[in-house]
């Protein structure tokens, strides 16, 4: 499959993530009925097509973001997979518990899992957000959106309940914005990408030694 359709499949991707990210914070909003079977089988794919967005994001700037990049797409792909798993517990299986069984598993090691998967979440965001701001090719209030939203997410269990569907919406914001920038800068990134390999004859040249 060429490059640029791959980088526009990631920036599609988020724009899909971010589509459901404002299905997300209508339903927590209580803007749609929040007992509607297929709003809460849709949630978690905001994470799984997020993965796909930030992937992309990476390769496009990965020679100019360093070390920094790598770093913060590495804890932002952990934390948004933790995260992925988490949203498919609170949406398909905890309707089906009591609250007495919900309060168990979150004092547990489960309440734990799903704390850490929202700290290197977190973490990953601001880092990954930091080192696409130091590339200088997303745009700027995107980026700004994208980070300032994770951070009502990620810590929806020490904010205020309030906070967390305006996190969604201003997260959805960015995500959008970042997914159809890539999606416009695939053909550039294609042709950079192939410049920065040998040609298929050049390899072929190539003698050992």
């Amino acid at each position: 499959m060429p490059t640029h359709t791959l980088y526009r499949l990631a920036g599609w991707a988020g724009t899909v993530s971010a589509a459901i990210l404002i299905l997300n914070s209508a339903r927590r909003g209580a803007l749609i009925p929040d007992d509607l079977a297929f709003t809460h089988a849709l949630a978690p794919l905001a994470e799984a097509f997020g993965l796909l967005l930030i992937t992309g994001l990476y390769l496009a700037d990965r020679q100019r973001s360093g070390t920094l990049g790598v770093v913060g797409y590495t804890l932002n792909f952990l934390g948004m997979a933790g995260l992925l798993g988490v949203e498919y517990i609170l949406n398909l299986v905890f309707p089906e518990l009591t609250k007495a069984q919900i309060a168990t598993l979150l004092g547990g090691l489960t309440g734990a899992m799903f704390k850490a998967s929202s700290i290197v979440f977190l973490l990953g965001a601001v880092i990954l957000g930091a080192a696409m701001w130091q590339a200088g090719q997303a745009p700027r209030v995107a980026v700004a959106a994208y980070v300032l939203g994770a951070t009502p997410v990620a810590l929806r269990g020490v904010l205020p309940a309030a906070t967390f569907p305006p996190g969604l919406l201003v997260m959805a914001v960015g995500v959008a914005c970042l997914g159809i920038t890539l999606v416009r800068r695939a053909p550039r990134l294609a042709l950079q990408d192939a410049a920065g390999r040998p040609s298929a004859g050049a390899a072929r040249n190539v003698r050992p030694a």
